[in-house]
């Protein structure tokens, strides 16, 4: 793998977990964000699919958002699993 596209990837997932942890600031520490809470879990839903479960995760237990705890018991460890076993074959294949 080449060093650039090492360095985009570490930064898209930065990025994007940041993104993660400061969408769930905005909706419990103040009023910005006024949805109701099955639309943002399943925005939360998407951003980890993307690559933010990190930040999904992290912002929850750091915040103590209130969150259906079937959706992120079984579905973000599922898309941690999947998603790790993804970048372990493109590594694997690209050496």
């Amino acid at each position: 793998m080449s060093t650039a596209l090492i360095k985009f990837l570490i930064g898209y997932f930065m990025v994007l977990n940041l993104f993660a942890i400061i969408l769930m600031w905005l909706k419990v520490k103040t009023d910005f964000i006024k949805t109701d809470v099955k639309k943002l879990d399943v925005i939360f839903l998407i951003v980890s699919m993307l690559g933010g479960f990190v930040g999904v995760l992290v912002g929850s237990e750091m915040l103590g958002y209130q969150r259906d705890i079937k959706l992120y018991k079984k579905t973000i460890p599922w898309i941690i699993f999947l998603e790790v076993c993804i970048i372990a074959t493109i590594v694997y294949y690209k050496m």
